[in-house]
């Protein structure tokens, strides 16, 4: 039976006990879920290599999709492949607008770990990055002749999302990641040339071994299945190996130079 003199002690044991509990049951609804996400991108991307003068910018405009599924144990796969698209202004040896596109995939294992009252879900994965760019044959406004040029990247994606509750039901989802370039490779559609006085012109693939990128993102989660916000991504590459470039009359050593990417954009998904 409780008296007066024990039904205080109850009393303070449950006033500090109920903190810890709101905070689990806040943890447990910021833990990661099995979902499909679907939804649009618009973004600003600027491509520059610095040593050469030479610039690009574009607007792109693509689809993104995501899915998780979670493994037990707090442990999760994350699957996605987002999409771009836009229309590249170069400038460098004279102006010329050139399309390109590329698409970006990446699957990784992850865990959730709650504090106070939020999730940090570390992360560490593969990934893979294709951009093509369809200039071949045409020319700048000063007569120089482009090429078809294709990036391909492996890299290995490494970073930690972080949920914490707001008012309504909605969730803030913070996510910051560094990819580190395991392997890559250009490809340059010389022989174009052959088109233009240079027969025998051959196609050169540069081997890139050194760089990384960045991803962040911040998104505010609807309790209705929306979520939205910024996002920005990064990749800082350096110097290509050098390959040779044959043509008729002789050949040289040819290289891509170091190079930045850049891109900030809003997203809109829908999860379901």
């Amino acid at each position: 039976m409780i008296t007066p003199k024990n039904g205080l002690g109850v009393a303070l044991l449950l006033a500090a006990l109920a903190p810890a509990h709101a905070e689990s049951l806040v943890s447990d609804y910021l833990r990661t879920r099995n979902a499909q996400a679907l939804g649009l991108t618009l973004s600003s991307y600027s491509y520059q290599e610095p040593s050469v003068s030479v610039g690009i910018t574009a607007i792109n405009y693509g689809l993104e999709y995501q899915k998780t599924s979670l493994l037990g144990d707090g442990r999760f796969l994350i699957a996605g492949i987002d999409y771009a698209t836009g229309t590249d202004r170069y400038s460098g040896s004279g102006t010329l607008d050139i399309p390109r596109y590329y698409y970006n995939g990446k699957i990784a294992i992850g865990a959730d770990w709650g504090y106070r009252s939020g999730i940090i879900s570390p992360y560490i994965g593969l990934g893979y990055r294709f951009l093509s760019e369809t200039g071949g044959g045409l020319r700048t406004s000063t007569g120089a002749v482009m090429y078809d040029r294709q990036s391909t990247y492996f890299y290995i994606p490494v970073g930690f999302k972080q949920r914490s509750l707001t008012g309504y039901g909605g969730i803030l989802e913070s996510t910051l990641e560094l990819d580190y370039l395991v392997s890559g490779n250009q490809f340059s559609g010389l022989s174009v040339m052959n088109n233009f006085g240079k027969s025998s012109s051959s196609d050169v693939n540069n081997r890139q071994t050194s760089g990384y990128g960045l991803n962040a993102s911040f998104m505010y989660k609807r309790p209705d299945g929306w979520s939205v916000g910024p996002y920005w991504k990064y990749w800082n590459i350096s110097s290509s190996d050098l390959a040779s470039w044959t043509y008729s009359t002789g050949s040289t050593s040819v290289y891509e130079p170091a190079n930045t990417t850049e891109e900030f954009g809003f997203k809109a998904l829908y999860q379901f």
